[in-house]
């Protein structure tokens, strides 16, 4: 402190003020102190010059005994370390006089004194303003104590010491009269040892005072005069919630130091500039294999096995709280090496800064860690070294890694695709219906099993690529079988499914032509037979003359022949409609959701198509049957059945068949034998299709009418020539006999499968619309439709022919003769529509 601190003061103040500074050892312990500055009035009150004291240490000054010296070291020194200001009146022998002195602390090494003239050449006896005035200028309690015969009396107390005790008037008081004997005689005792002493005292008493229990610590000071002690000056602080403070303090250090004493963790305290072992917990000892002694004689550095540079970096990083938690290798006693965890931090004994480090064995932890290392690198070499792709995904279903196969595939690079969602990454969608599958990881999530992709499962990559793929996801568990996430295995199944595609081919496809087999149809008749799927109609188709066409032109022409129809087929055919090879020379056409009258169009548009032969001049003939399962209760294979049954009923009607020879066998027959011609049949068959036509009946219906026309007459083939050739009239015996060949018709049609569709027909052939026809008297609709046709068909050829018995009949009379009898031997509505035919 500097004289010009004190430049703004009076000349003549009526106290003086010093600054002194403390030395401090290396343990903090104050050894000396010296005066830095010091004002004029502290001079003149002093007697002590500037130039006599300033910056010189008090033990060199002569002016200063050395007791004295000392009493006023330790004084000063617990007014720094207290950090409070204190108050004392002392008698100054070589001054001669009593000072009040104020101690006032600025820091831990720094101090300031103001120093007033306390009158010790007076007694305090009729200076009762001037001692309130010191008395009441500090904030201790205050009281004045008199020996005086052989025993203590107070005299004096101040404002605070009043406030704190409850005793406003105590003079004349001895201590046992004041506070009883048992606090009274333990402070008499005090008073005595600082009479005897000479010296200040201090001591700590509890007082059950007025307003409280309450702590006081106090400092008795003797105040001489000439004669020796002539007062005690008794200085108290109230320290109740210091005390309280100290006890837990006090407490908590014992809890710390049973930690430090009795943990199983390994504790040491360094000196955090040296490297010095300061303290070593039993802990310690046992790990490192050293005594207490053997550790506090060490340096860390010694049992730390890193670089002693890089020991020193570290232990300065902790001192200066930049890292706390370190990986060190430790050696014991034994030279063995362990690896340790220390959690390190700086802590203060309230004088020193020392490193406090608890210390944990982790050298299994570490052997472990390196083990679980070269799993990882082992794991992820194949990972990366496998042809399928893989992912793993937290619970959340976030994707936590990928390898480089799952990166080809999806598109997308691990450092972006990790953190991501699963669905954000891997989009899978049926690759017919194209809507998205069912997540495999949440999946696998919801029930905890492994699961795998549906069939026809395909990723889009994040370029936009379809590729099918095929995969298992499985749970991923701890040893306790807790799930924490998800591996997903998948792998690109192109090349597999183009091979079972050229597999499927091979095997559901005809060679020759490429259209399905017989193989692929009927296992697919079990998914499509399913009312959804309703109406289904179904083509039956026979290549007629086939065999005679190898024969005679090579099975090269033939082969052709075939893929020819194949053709034909897929050009009239939709895509979704099923077209295969049935057998050798059968093809067979499924159409789901469409009618009958979509399947005779087919059939019309296919009949309407020429296609010669190759080397010849000869063209393409097709037999075509078509039936329709119209609901449940049928099947696609009885729909097969019965479109197979009219394809051959078709087939009895083109010459080139084989089956048409049973047909002609039976015709020639019947016209060696009657009237009848195959003109006549030929016309007949004209006139029906020209009625059915009108009718818009269907090709079955048609083919129904064809081979009705020829076969109607059939049964006459058992008839007495002569009754069929007879010119006049016949005998009712013969008109019997005669009409016997409706029903020999039927049974020569029932005997022939190829004919039984008409057997019906030809036995209802001679039906009248009135009932009176034979043999089963049919009336009205009860009569066939194509009964009914071929009725006025065969009456208008019969009238407007020449017969054995009579003349042709012209057409306006035969029409006439139709109109006549339409009603009767006729339907009426069928008699207007051929009229209106012929016109």
């Amino acid at each position: 402190m500097k004289a010009d601190n004190f430049r703004n003061m009076p000349d003549d103040p009526p106290f003086g003020i010093g600054y002194l500074r403390l030395f401090l050892n290396k343990r903090n312990k104050a050894v000396d102190y010296m005066f830095t500055d010091i004002n004029y009035a502290f001079e003149k009150l002093t007697g002590w010059s500037r130039e006599d004291i300033l910056h010189k240490k008090v033990s060199g000054l002569t002016g200063f005994a050395k007791s004295e010296g000392l009493f006023w070291l330790s004084y000063y020194e617990d007014v720094a370390r207290l950090g409070r200001t204190q108050e004392t009146t002392q008698w100054f022998e070589a001054l001669k006089r009593y000072f009040m002195i104020t101690v006032v602390p600025l820091g831990k090494e720094s101090l300031m004194l103001v120093v007033r003239d306390a009158d010790g050449e007076l007694g305090w006896h009729g200076h009762d303003e001037d001692l309130d005035i010191v008395f009441n200028k500090t904030h201790d309690a205050i009281s004045l104590v008199e020996y005086s015969r052989g025993g203590f009396r107070y005299i004096r107390n101040n404002a605070v010491h009043q406030a704190l005790t409850g005793f406003s008037n105590i003079n004349g008081m001895a201590p046992i009269q004041l506070l009883g004997y048992e606090v009274g005689s333990k402070l008499q005792e005090y008073y005595e040892e600082c009479m005897r002493t000479g010296r200040p005292i201090s001591y700590e008493q509890n007082f059950n005072f007025a307003p409280g229990k309450r702590v006081w610590q106090t400092e008795v000071t003797p105040v001489f005069g000439k004669d020796g002690i002539r007062y005690l000056l008794c200085s108290s602080k109230d320290v109740s919630e210091l005390k309280e403070a100290q006890d837990e303090n006090e407490v908590l250090a014992q809890r710390l130091q049973s930690m430090f004493d009795y943990h199983d963790a390994v504790m040491l305290i360094i000196e955090p500039i040296s490297g010095r072992i300061v303290d070593a917990n039993p802990a310690a000892c046992e790990f490192y294999g050293y005594s207490k002694e053997e550790l506090q004689s060490l340096l860390i550095r010694d049992i730390n096995m890193l670089p002693p540079d890089e020991v020193e970096k570290y232990r300065l990083m902790t001192y200066k709280k930049k890292q706390r938690f370190f990986i060190f290798p430790h050696r014991l006693k034994s030279g063995d090496i362990r690896i340790v965890d220390v959690y390190s931090c700086p802590i203060s004994d309230g004088k020193n800064t020392l490193l406090y480090s608890i210390i944990f064995d982790v050298t299994d932890r570490e052997d472990y860690k390196k083990e679980l290392y070269m799993e990882k690198e082992i794991l992820l070499t194949t990972l990366q070294s496998i042809g399928d792709g893989v992912v793993t995904t937290d619970n959340n279903g976030i994707i936590t890694g990928l390898n480089s196969v799952a990166e080809n595939l999806t598109g997308w690079d691990k450092n972006t695709a990790v953190g991501r969602y699963f669905t954000e990454v891997f989009v899978l969608q049926n690759e017919e219906t194209g809507q998205l599958v069912e997540n495999p990881i949440l999946k696998v999530l919801e029930t905890g099993r492994i699961v795998g992709l549906a069939n026809h499962t395909e990723l889009v990559t994040r370029q936009g690529r379809y590729i099918p793929i095929a995969d298992s996801a499985a749970p991923i568990k701890t040893e306790g079988g807790r799930t924490f996430g998800v591996v997903m295995v998948f792998r690109d199944v192109s090349d597999e499914k183009n091979h079972r595609k050229q597999i499927e081919f091979l095997s559901y496809r005809d060679h020759l032509t490429g259209l399905y087999n017989r193989r692929y149809i009927e296992e697919k008749i079990s998914v499509l037979d399913k009312d959804e799927h309703l109406p289904i109609s179904v083509i039956m188709a026979d290549v007629n003359g086939l065999k005679i066409t190898n024969d005679v032109f090579g099975h090269k022409a033939g082969d052709t022949l075939l893929k020819n129809v194949a053709e034909i087929m897929q050009k009239f055919c939709k895509e979704d409609d099923l077209i295969a090879r049935w057998g050798g020379d059968e093809f067979v056409i499924i159409m789901t959701g469409k009618p009958l009258e979509s399947a005779e169009e087919v059939i019309q548009k296919i009949k309407d198509v020429h296609i010669a032969i190759e080397g010849s001049s000869l063209s393409l003939s097709l037999s075509l049957g078509c039936a329709c399962k119209h609901t449940g209760e049928n099947s696609i294979q009885q729909a097969i059945q019965q479109a197979e049954k009219y394809m051959y009923q078709q087939k009895l009607l083109d010459g080139k068949s084989y089956r048409n020879a049973i047909i002609s066998t039976l015709l020639a027959t019947l016209y060696e034998k009657s009237n009848e011609t195959e003109e006549h049949s030929k016309r007949i068959e004209t006139y029906c299709h020209a009625i059915g036509r009108e009718l818009q009946l269907s090709s079955k219906e048609m083919d129904e009418l064809s081979l009705l026309a020829l076969l109607h007459d059939i049964g006459k083939v058992s008839i007495d020539p002569n009754i069929l050739q007879k010119p006049g009239s016949l005998t009712p015996e013969e008109w019997e006999e005669m009409k016997q060949h409706p029903q020999i018709g039927y049974r020569i049609a029932q005997a022939t499968p190829e004919l039984a569709v008409v057997a019906d027909l030809i036995l209802s052939h001679h039906e009248r619309w009135d009932g009176s026809g034979y043999p089963r008297e049919l009336k009205g609709t009860e009569i066939p439709l194509s009964c009914r046709i071929l009725a006025v068909a065969d009456a208008y050829d019969a009238m407007t022919s020449d017969r054995v018995y009579r003349n042709a009949m012209s057409s306006e009379d035969a029409v006439c003769e139709l109109q006549r009898n339409a009603g009767t031997q006729f339907e009426p509505s069928i008699v207007c529509l051929f009229i209106k035919i012929l016109q």
